[in-house]
């Protein structure tokens, strides 16, 4: 994993461990609403004195952000809307697999 896919994986880790959406962390550092979005979609890279101010908002070291291991092996806090995107996204790709094995099977004992 690069520095850059590194510093965007701790970002996403703190800003969630901190409980801020993307874009109140955005709003709160003085940027668009959608500059964290676009950090950790990869679109952008922030200047070293945008990741001090990242750092201090999310109160840590500018170099938390830059480490291959959290320090604080914590799970970061996500907000209700991020948790039901991600358990609706992880339970959709089941059904897509589980649909997908019943019609190759039956598919297969129809050809058979």
């Amino acid at each position: 994993m690069g520095t850059r896919e590194i510093f965007r994986e701790n970002l996403k880790f703190y800003r969630k461990k901190a409980g801020f959406t993307q874009e109140e962390l955005s709003e709160k550092i003085g940027y668009g609403y959608t500059y964290i979005t676009e950090i950790e979609s990869r679109h952008k890279f922030p200047k070293p004195e945008t990741i001090d101010l990242i750092a201090e908002t999310l109160k840590i070291e500018p170099s938390n952000l830059f480490e291959q291991e959290h320090k604080e092996n914590n799970i970061p806090v996500l907000n209700k809307s991020e948790l039901i995107a991600d358990l609706s996204d992880e339970i959709y790709k089941k059904l897509c697999q589980d649909l997908h094995t019943r019609i190759t099977e039956e598919v297969s004992r129809a050809i058979v």
